[in-house]
């Protein structure tokens, strides 16, 4: 991010703040000290280092740029002793075999690697190449179910549902009628449909699914068996494993791409599912495509968890009654008729159970689509309950809001 920094116009410099992923901040400053310019801009540095680094936040600094300064090596050593700073170019710069053009950093000299790449154009200084070397701090795996829905005991489900006495069991208030309907919806969940927990890490890909992990993973186990003890027979067993891994990608890659192609090529497909389905195509989709976040206190939210906690503590702020005690405001009246009461019955819940679309992700309380529209018949009657629980209480439960 490039920052406004207030300087004499013959200075040519420039300010940026960097960030990393494990959440350190640099301040970059990019400067040509021309040799008319005498100690003007090492002066102007060293002068406004701490402020700079202060106001925005920086907790490194970086300077780069063609500096001359061998013709300034006062107070150019004064600037480099004052801050503990380290040149970490060692090698010349320019083509009378001089080093003009240092990087300057407070970080260990293992942390920062400088090489020269060569002439650029007509210019007599080559460019450098610097890389630093940071931790990446990466999101933890999440613990993933697949479910197995063609493969369910579907029947068998049905069947317990159409026993259950849900007059007895929903009879308290509403969150209550729903914790028990949830409940036993996702017991007889577990018992009758297949499943298979794995982890998804965050920069899996979208065709890297339950099969490839469990490869993957039976990969590694066998490398480390013939790290261990490099015999033969664990040889074979992991070049095996390889080759069981490709294959096993290899197809997932295969239904993936054809899962696509009869995405996008459907009457119904939206214009959202089409560019995504043409971006993830391309390889375009990022493993994490909101961009790191700015705390209240200048710190940077990189993790997804953080971000997550930092837009909801952000949107809370906006939709928060500071006075709960005001009367809500008066909505001019549209119309003189009014309605006093209404029941929702089990027919409307079932028709509406009916139109939902199974391929929807789960909500909060982890009941799926799947099962609510292939028990339709049976579970609009417990939701028809607590639907009209919730009119004649005026309470919304806590689970689904």
């Amino acid at each position: 991010m490039a920052l406004d920094v207030d300087m004499e116009v013959h200075l040519e410099m420039s300010f940026f703040k960097l960030w990393t992923n494990n959440n350190d901040t640099f301040l970059l400053c990019v400067c040509y000290r021309p040799q008319w310019q005498g100690c003007a801009p090492i002066q102007f540095i060293h002068a406004n280092l701490d402020s700079l680094l202060l106001q925005h936040s920086c907790k490194h600094l970086i300077i780069v740029g063609d500096l001359n300064q061998h013709l300034v090596a006062r107070p150019f050593q004064e600037q480099l002793t004052d801050y503990g700073l380290t040149i970490h170019v060692t090698f010349p710069t320019h083509i009378s075999s001089s080093s003009l053009d240092p990087v300057i950093s407070d970080l260990p000299e293992k942390v920062i690697t400088c090489g020269p790449l060569g002439m650029v154009g007509s210019s007599d200084h080559p460019a450098i190449l610097t890389t630093i070397r940071t931790s990446v701090e990466r999101d933890v795996p999440a613990p993933r179910t697949n479910w197995l829905w063609a493969r369910g005991d579907w029947d068998s489900l049905v069947g317990e549902l159409d026993s259950m006495e849900w007059t007895l069991l929903l009879h308290s208030d509403v969150d209550s009628q729903v914790d028990v309907f949830n409940n036993v919806l996702l017991s007889l969940q577990r018992k009758f449909i297949l499943s298979q927990e794995y982890k998804t890490k965050p920069r899996d890909l979208p065709w890297f699914g339950f099969q490839c992990r469990t490869v993957a993973d039976a990969k590694s186990r066998a490398w480390m068996r013939y790290k261990s003890h490099p015999s033969k027979q664990n040889k074979n067993a992991h070049k095996e494993a390889c080759k069981n891994m490709r294959r096993v990608q290899k197809q997932a890659i295969q239904r993936w791409r054809e899962a696509v192609k009869n995405k996008l090529s459907g009457r119904n497909v939206s214009i959202k599912e089409w560019w995504s389905g043409v971006q993830q195509h391309q390889g375009l989709v990022a493993d994490n495509t909101i961009p790191s976040l700015t705390r209240p206190d200048g710190s940077i939210a990189t993790h997804a968890t953080d971000k997550i906690q930092l837009l909801t503590a952000h949107f809370s702020s906006k939709m928060c009654v500071l006075d709960r005690t005001l009367p809500p405001p008066k909505i001019p009246p549209l119309t003189n008729a009014s309605l006093e009461s209404f029941t929702i019955t089990t027919e409307e819940v079932k028709k509406q159970l009916l139109q939902l679309d199974p391929k929807k992700a789960l909500g909060p309380d982890n009941i799926s689509p799947h099962v609510l529209k292939r028990c339709a018949g049976q579970l609009a009657q417990p939701l028809t309950i607590i639907f009209n629980n919730c009119l004649s209480s005026c309470k919304w439960p806590m689970q689904w809001k």
